[in-house]
């Protein structure tokens, strides 16, 4: 491929990524992916070919990897406009950003990804580990760095897949992102074409390979499902019931005062309804991030309201905002999960750690506050970070681990100090409408569960609520835009996995292994890389 032709690989590219963002929710076409990944190492061939100068190939490389990512990003992400569209006389000027500004951010990682990809592109099947294991560590940096924003990871495409998914339990969500890609572009080598390149046969030793190796990992997780299914069944323990309420309040009406009475006899009622089969057992009571418009810390004749429509002896776990002052006057708002016994105090709480860019802070504020730029939510004194996420214990609850609104997407990296037996998601999409946000939001959360081996509960303003058990399966949900409540009982802990033990130590590992593949491959190029890059 000449260089005059590149503007023709980034096209191709850039369709191959939308192309690929309908292996996400709410499609789950996940067959898409072996397509868009096959076609993007071929551009790379292409790319490669004809480019000796390292610097010529970093620059193609790039600009076909940004596009790949721009395509896939604009399409999948478009949905963060919806929260600019809420009072657009004062956020229109972000809205730009949102729909393009921030996949073309993203796409940064993946354009540097495949910049080193061409400077390092070999032939042969050892280029699809290289493509990989690269794309693993930009996605790995684009999780971290400035805050991180690690939504759409490639690992998420196959969320469909019950079986396969479980992989996240071994190495997370940047693990199964790269046998994602490994699995998606195996078949790419079926087309390797030269002097040294091995016959058909010899071109089917790789993908079969892979083939067998992703139907075992799918029997495997498939098998780890049934066994955790199997001792459901067996077991006498009686499982505790949670309700989960989703009052669907609109975001314009949320924080309005003329609307807080409703607001609040909403979650009272629904909180209150009767049960069809009364438990034995006091339930835990669930309510969405920010819940009502009010400082509970600092409302005890509400808090004595709330927990007197509850069912008798019930726990409320809430989201809501919490005011802290210090000892010189100055005030700091948590966006925080409280755990409130049946006698009303205020036992623990969760505060948010992972904030919202443009959304509960401004980055670069130095920067962007001169140039009209605010956060979406501006509340004096501003939103402050929690210190560390951690396991809360209270008697009557199982031990939790709290996950407000798009913290949910993070997975976590280290061992909790001790294990939790559930996870609590409480949010407000109530942003995005009905748009496909929510639905990727649900799908993100479920992998939290299959890494931990542990359920979470979703609590949703607008949707979407869900009970999902330890193996990532929704077992409850309600509906995206409707009112009501769940109650279903708390799925079974599953035994530790090897992710919640090591966190991203075995993603590192795999990233090793590749490097090394790679590397010895180099080493021996004439005796396992034929040369099909020939001009």
């Amino acid at each position: 491929m000449m260089a005059g032709s590149l503007w023709r690989s980034c096209l191709v590219a850039l369709l191959a990524g939308g192309l690929a963002c309908l292996s996400l929710p709410p499609f789950d076409v996940w067959p898409v992916l072996f397509v868009s990944y096959t076609m993007l190492v071929w551009l790379l061939d292409g790319t490669v070919q004809g480019r000796p100068a390292k610097w010529r190939r970093f620059g193609a490389g790039f600009a076909v990897g940004w596009c790949f990512a721009f395509g896939y990003f604009v399409p999948s992400l478009w949905w963060i406009s919806e929260a600019f569209w809420l009072e657009p006389e004062k956020f229109a000027a972000l809205i730009p950003f949102a729909v393009a500004g921030l996949p073309a951010y993203l796409s940064l990682y993946w354009g540097l990804a495949f910049g080193v990809a061409a400077i390092l592109w070999i032939a042969g099947w050892p280029r699809i580990l290289l493509l990989a294991g690269l794309v693993g560590a930009g996605e790995w940096l684009r999780g971290h760095l400035l805050t991180g924003f690690p939504w759409n990871l490639p690992g998420y495409g196959a969320g469909s897949l019950d079986g396969f998914s479980q992989a996240a339990s071994l190495v997370g969500i940047y693990g199964l992102t790269v046998l994602v890609v490994v699995v998606a572009a195996a078949p790419s080598v079926l087309r390797d074409t030269g002097r040294s390149a091995p016959s058909l046969p010899g071109r089917l030793v790789f993908p079969a390979l892979v083939a067998a190796g992703a139907v075992a990992l799918h029997v495997w997780g498939n098998t780890r499902v049934a066994s955790y299914d199997a001792a459901l069944i067996e077991s006498t323990d009686n499982s505790t019931l949670v309700r989960i309420i989703q009052p669907n309040i609109s975001q314009k009406d949320k924080w309005d005062p003329a609307h807080a009475g409703q607001i609040i006899a909403t979650y009272l009622k629904l909180s209150g309804m009767p049960f069809a089969d009364p438990p034995t057992v006091p339930p835990i009571v669930v309510w969405p991030e920010s819940a009502l418009p009010r400082l509970l810390g600092e409302q005890d004749a509400l808090r004595a309201e709330i927990m007197s429509s509850l069912p008798p002896g019930s726990p409320l776990l809430t989201g809501g905002l919490h005011r802290i002052t210090d000892d010189t006057g100055r005030a700091s708002i948590f966006n925080s999960l409280l755990a409130i016994p049946a006698d009303g105090r205020i036992a623990a709480r969760h505060d948010k750690v992972r904030l919202v860019p443009f959304g509960e802070f401004l980055p670069f504020q130095w920067l962007l506050e001169p140039l009209g730029l605010r956060q979406i939510v501006n509340l004096p004194p501003g939103f402050s970070a929690g210190s560390k996420d951690r396991v809360i214990r209270l008697a009557g609850v199982p031990a939790f681990a709290g996950f407000i609104c798009y913290e949910a997407v993070f997975p976590r990296s280290r061992p909790y100090a001790s294990r939790p037996e559930m996870l609590v998601n409480a949010t407000n999409d109530a942003w995005f409408g009905t748009s496909g946000g929510p639905h990727q939001h649900l799908g993100h959360a479920r992998f939290r569960a299959i890494e931990q081996g542990v359920p979470m509960i979703r609590a949703a303003n607008t949707g979407i609520s869900a009970m999902i058990d330890s193996a990532g399966r929704v077992q409850a949900m309600l509906a995206l835009g409707t009112v009501g409540h769940l109650d279903v009982a708390m799925p079974a802990v599953m035994a530790a996995t090897l992710y919640a033990a090591i966190g991203d130590i075995g993603f590192l590992a795999l990233l090793v292994l590749i490097a090394a593949a790679y590397l010895i491959c180099r080493r021996m190029k004439k005796f396992c890389v034929p040369d099909v890059h020939e001009n």
